[in-house]
C-alpha cells in the first residue's frame, strides 16, 4: 500500500471514531433493566429527536412546535422554507448522530423537519429562561397559554434526557442563520446563563468567557461541560477568604508545619456529613458553581470542607440519572466527573440530619419538601463503582488523614460533645461556678483554716 492510501485510512478510521463520539446514544440497556420501574429516561410531554417521536402520549406537544417555529423565526425576514432547505443540506451529518435504525425511518424531507420543529422548541425555551431578547416574556406568556404552565414546566424535565437530544451543530446552525454579529456570538454565553439558572436557580449574564475547545455533540453534553469546569462566584469566594482569615489566624501562627506528611496510600473509610462535623470537619459554600467546586483545608484542630452549591428540584434525580446513563455509555465522557461527584456526595449524605447541615451552611437548597426526600434522591443514584477515583483523591485521602489524626480532632470531638449548645456551655460554667463555692467553703471550715484565724 502506498503512503496516500495508508493516509487515507487514517483519515476514515479517524472520522468514523469522530462520528462514533459524537452519536447521541441509547441508554445502555442493563440500566434500563436495572431502573424498570422507573419512567426517568423516558420523556412525559415533548419528544426530541427520532428515539421517541411518534409516541401517541407526547401529540400534544408536538401540535405546539410549528407554533415555536413561527416564533423563533418571527423577525428574521425569513420564512420557514428557507431554514428547512439548510437543514436539509446538511441532513446526513445530522443523521450521523443517532443510530442508524432510528434515523432512517424518516425520509429526508420527514427528518429535516423533525430536527427544525425540535431545535426551534428548545432554542425558544433558551431565550426565554436566559431573556435573550426584548420579546421573551411574551414568548414565554405565548408558550404557557398554548401549554398551560404544567406542562411548559414539566418540558424543562424533558431537555435533561439522554435519549431526547438533538445535534448541538442543529442549534448553532440555526442561530447563525437568524442572527449576526454580536448576538450570534454570544450564543454559549447565553446557553451558560441559562445552565446557571436551572441548576442554581441564578440568572448570570457574567458567566466564564472562554469558549468551549471542542463542539459539544448535545445539549446535555454542554450541561456537562459547564458543570464540570464552571465558573467563579467571586462575591462568594471573597466572604468565604474573609472568613477563612478570621478563623485561621491565630491556629496558623503556632503551626509548626504547614504541609504535613501525607503517606501515599490512604485506606478512606464511608463518612457522613455528621460524622465529619463531629471531628471538626466544617461544612461552607465554595462559592464555585462546579462540582470542581471541592476544597478540602485541615488546620490546627479543625478543618473545611467546601462544596458547590446545589439547587434540588424535582427533577434533579432525572438530570443525575440521564447524566450517569451518558457517562458510562461505550463512548461516553472519559473522565466520568459527575459520576465521581455523585458518588463522593453519596458517601457524604446519608440521613436527613446530613441534608439540614448542608441545608443550614446554604450548601444544599431544597425545594422538594423535606430533608428525607434529598436523602432518597442520592441513594437513588447508581453509579456502578464506575467513579474515577483520581478526581477526589487527594479530597478524601486528606479528610482521610486529618479524620485519622488523634492530635486535631480530640478537641473537636471535646467541643461537639460538651460545647454543642449553649446549654451546655451555661452548664460548664454553672459547674465550675459551683465547684468553686464548693472549694472555698471547705477552705474556709477547715481546721486548717481556723487554726490560722485564731493565730
Amino acid at each position: 500500500m502506498t503512503l496516500e492510501s495508508d493516509m487515507m485510512d487514517i483519515t476514515i478510521t479517524g472520522q468514523q471514531a469522530t462520528s462514533r463520539r459524537r452519536q447521541i446514544p441509547k441508554v445502555p440497556l442493563f440500566m434500563r433493566i436495572d431502573n424498570q420501574k422507573s419512567d426517568d429516561y423516558d420523556p412525559k410531554v415533548v419528544s426530541l429527536g427520532p428515539y421517541h417521536h411518534g409516541k401517541p402520549e407526547l401529540n400534544f406537544v408536538e401540535d405546539f412546535k410549528p407554533k415555536a417555529l413561527q416564533m423563533f423565526i418571527h423577525g428574521s425576514n425569513k420564512d420557514q422554507d428557507f431554514f428547512l432547505e439548510k437543514i436539509l443540506g446538511e441532513n446526513d451529518d445530522f443523521r450521523s448522530c443517532y443510530l442508524e435504525e432510528f434515523a432512517n425511518k424518516y425520509d429526508d424531507y420527514e427528518f429535516a423537519r423533525m430536527m427544525l420543529l425540535d431545535a426551534c422548541f428548545i432554542l425558544n425555551d433558551i431565550e426565554i429562561s436566559a431573556k435573550w431578547t426584548p420579546n421573551s416574556a411574551s414568548k414565554q406568556n405565548d408558550t404557557i397559554k398554548h401549554l398551560g404552565i404544567a406542562i411548559y414546566l414539566i418540558t424543562r424535565r424533558d431537555l435533561y434526557l439522554l435519549e431526547n437530544q438533538v445535534p448541538f451543530r442543529v442549534l448553532k446552525l440555526l442561530i447563525k442563520l437568524k442572527y449576526s454579529g454580536e448576538q450570534c456570538s454570544a450564543f454559549e454565553e447565553k446557553l451558560k446563563s441559562y445552565c446557571s439558572q436551572m441548576f442554581f436557580n441564578k440568572q448570570e449574564d457574567n458567566m466564564q468567557e472562554n469558549a468551549m475547545e471542542t463542539e459539544p455533540p448535545h445539549l446535555l453534553e454542554f450541561f456537562r461541560r459547564v458543570l464540570v469546569s464552571g465558573s467563579y462566584d467571586e462575591a462568594n469566594v471573597r466572604q468565604s477568604r474573609c472568613f477563612d482569615f478570621i478563623f485561621d489566624y491565630i491556629p496558623d501562627r503556632w503551626k509548626k508545619n504547614h504541609l504535613p506528611h501525607k503517606s501515599a496510600l490512604v485506606t478512606n473509610v464511608f463518612r457522613s456529613v455528621m460524622d465529619l462535623k463531629s471531628k471538626g470537619i466544617h461544612f461552607r459554600p465554595s462559592g464555585i458553581d462546579s462540582f470542581k467546586g471541592v476544597r478540602f483545608t485541615s488546620h490546627y484542630y479543625y478543618a473545611n470542607l467546601k462544596l458547590p452549591c446545589w439547587y434540588v428540584s424535582t427533577y434533579t434525580k432525572v438530570f443525575f440519572m440521564n447524566m450517569i446513563a451518558y457517562e458510562l455509555c461505550p463512548n461516553g465522557p472519559i473522565d466520568r466527573a459527575v459520576v465521581s461527584y455523585i458518588n463522593f456526595m453519596k458517601s457524604l449524605v446519608i440521613s436527613p440530619n446530613d441534608v439540614k447541615e448542608l441545608r443550614q451552611e446554604k450548601i444544599i437548597f431544597n425545594t422538594l419538601g423535606s430533608d428525607e426526600e434529598v436523602v432518597q434522591v442520592y441513594k437513588a443514584l447508581k453509579t456502578y463503582g464506575a467513579d474515577n477515583p483520581s478526581i477526589f483523591q487527594n479530597v478524601n485521602g486528606n479528610i482521610q488523614e486529618h479524620y485519622n489524626s488523634k492530635g486535631k480532632t480530640w478537641i473537636a470531638e471535646l467541643i461537639d460533645k460538651y460545647f454543642n449548645s449553649p446549654w451546655s456551655l451555661i452548664a460548664l460554667v454553672v459547674t465550675v461556678f459551683l465547684t468553686f463555692l464548693t472549694v472555698v467553703q471547705t477552705y474556709y471550715g477547715s481546721p486548717f483554716y481556723r487554726s490560722l484565724d485564731h493565730e
